[in-house]
């Protein structure tokens, strides 16, 4: 093998950054296409005690792929599908590399067609099997269909349909991962699991968790208290996944897309509070859309062809409920687009305003319309990093279920309208996960910006909510969030770290200064 070593010259630049718009810093760079390349440039870094920065697409948020100098391990060529197998239930499990891309895998699953060169037998015949199964997905789906199955996995993604289905480790049996002593350890689903708080540990000895942690959150319910869970939302402190495997589930026969437009606010809340709270096993996704929000969709669709086909939105829309429906039978999903129309019009929404999506290439411009919330706000802070480049993303992940959805929307609104900055408010409403992103004009309005979202997470934390739900922590909210415990999970990170990565060459600046 060739120095698969590089200088990080101007060739590289656009591997410095995220779309979190934090500026980083290196040295080298490395495109590693296979588990023993990784190992190899692990071993040499090691030695040299040179930190190392794992990335994939770098579409996260929050800088977790920015490099804060040393090396960038840059995982876009581990883009295999490598293999395939079935589940004693008769679920078909899908082996793949870090790299891959989303969109990629959604298409292969989709199509049933895969790269099989080096495939074994087993995982040919599994294939074939496949092939005559109907059609499957794999169910995390993050708007963002550039994201890596590895960055999905390093911050434990949910994805627009996360009410029906949840977040991304649900559906990840398996991983291989290399961890600082270039060791390659495989970590399979129910191998490593916690027993009165101790877990045994895949290179040796056991990890000990207070009795506390559990029942609280760190793993999800309905699953083992599993040490996979652990790696799987660890953003690259506890080593670099070369392999993961994935779970995928029958796809649902009738997809479909609804799009409500209210003219007042609280009714839209009302309308989600009702399906929230008695919710059809059908529906897959309840997202909700402020006037903000849509208002920057509406500029945004000016410059993008593939938003082109939505109407524009009545002056007086002030807000809009994204749901999608997931279901085998038709009259189900007949039966529950009745009901939700039935309620939204008993609240005020008038429904010839609504659009609805019924087919694949309809629900591709649903997920483009949801999609086109977080892309045209990043444009507006590109904007204004033309005038500083101090200026970056700013946006909040926050829960707390104590805290009814209303309330929480207008601590956001009455907040922004109070210190005159810009800002839209929209997410997965149905898990009350929602996001804000605060749109500085200037570095002033910056620096106030993240005043105001230090004040959100310490009324959060003091509502027992998390302060970071989905996007990860990475660079930016160890400093923003300065002195307010980010999550329990990160805790059980942070400890498991000190005894894998003791010299912390892993992602230095994520999850802690």
């Amino acid at each position: 093998m060739n120095n698969p070593i590089l200088l990080l010259d101007h060739r590289y630049q656009d591997y410095l950054r995220d779309e979190s718009r934090v500026p980083g810093r290196a040295d080298t760079i490395s495109f590693p296409e296979n588990e023993a390349e990784i190992q190899k440039i692990v071993d040499h870094l090691s030695q040299q005690g040179v930190p190392v920065t794992v990335q994939g697409s770098r579409t996260g948020i929050t800088g977790g792929a920015v490099p804060f100098g040393g090396h960038i391990l840059n995982l876009n060529k581990m883009d295999g599908i490598t293999g395939m197998a079935i589940d004693p239930d008769g679920r078909f499990r899908l082996q793949v590399q870090p790299g891959v891309i989303l969109a990629d895998l959604d298409r292969h699953v989709s199509e049933k067609h895969f790269n099989t060169r080096n495939w074994d037998k087993e995982s040919l015949q599994a294939l074939e099997a496949f092939k005559n199964a109907g059609p499957w997905f794999w169910p995390p789906d993050p708007s963002e269909k550039t994201a890596s199955i590895g960055g999905i996995a390093a911050v434990n993604a949910r994805g627009i349909c996360g009410f029906k289905y949840g977040s991304a480790r649900r559906h990840i049996s398996a991983l291989r991962v290399v961890d600082a002593e270039a060791r390659a350890h495989c970590i399979q689903r129910g191998q490593y699991c916690f027993d009165h708080g101790v877990c045994p540990l895949p290179w040796g000895g056991e990890l000990n968790l207070e009795p506390d942690l559990f029942n609280s959150g760190l793993f999800d319910s309905g699953q083992d208290d599993d040490l996979i869970d652990l790696y799987l939302g660890s953003e690259g402190m506890l080593g670099v996944i070369t392999s993961l495997e994935l779970r995928l589930e029958p796809k649902p026969s009738e997809i479909w897309g609804v799009v409500f437009l209210f003219t007042d606010q609280a009714q839209t809340i009302e309308f989600i509070d009702s399906l929230s709270q008695n919710p059809d096993p059908e529906i897959a996704a309840i997202e909700f859309m402020d006037h903000s929000t849509l208002a920057s969709i509406q500029n945004f669709k000016q410059t993008r062809t593939s938003l082109s086909t939505f109407p524009d939105l009545d002056p007086q829309t002030d807000s809009a409920v994204c749901i999608a429906i997931h279901s085998d039978r038709m009259n189900r999903v007949e039966a529950v687009s009745e009901r939700l129309m039935t309620s939204a019009e008993t609240l005020g929404c008038d429904l010839d305003q609504t659009w609805a999506f019924c087919n694949d290439h309809e629900m591709e411009q649903f997920y483009g319309f949801r999609h086109a919330a977080p892309e045209s706000l990043n444009t507006q802070i590109d904007i204004a990093r033309q005038t500083d480049v101090r200026i970056c993303k700013l946006g909040t992940d926050m829960q707390a279920a104590s805290m009814p959805l209303s309330e929480l929307v207008e601590m956001y609104q009455n907040d922004l309208v109070q210190h005159r900055l810009k800002g839209a408010v929209f997410g997965h409403a149905g898990d009350g996960i929602m996001h804000v992103n605060i749109l500085p004009q200037n570095f002033d309005e910056y620096t106030l910006a993240r005043k105001l979202m230090r004040k959100w997470a310490e009324n959060i934390h003091s509502r027992d909510g998390s302060v970071v739900k989905e996007h990860g922590i990475g660079k930016i909210k160890p400093h923003l969030f300065r002195s307010i415990p980010l999550s329990k999970q990160a805790s059980c990170i942070l400890k498991l770290k000190e005894g894998l990565d003791p010299d912390g060459l892993w992602n230095p600046g994520n999850m802690k200064e």
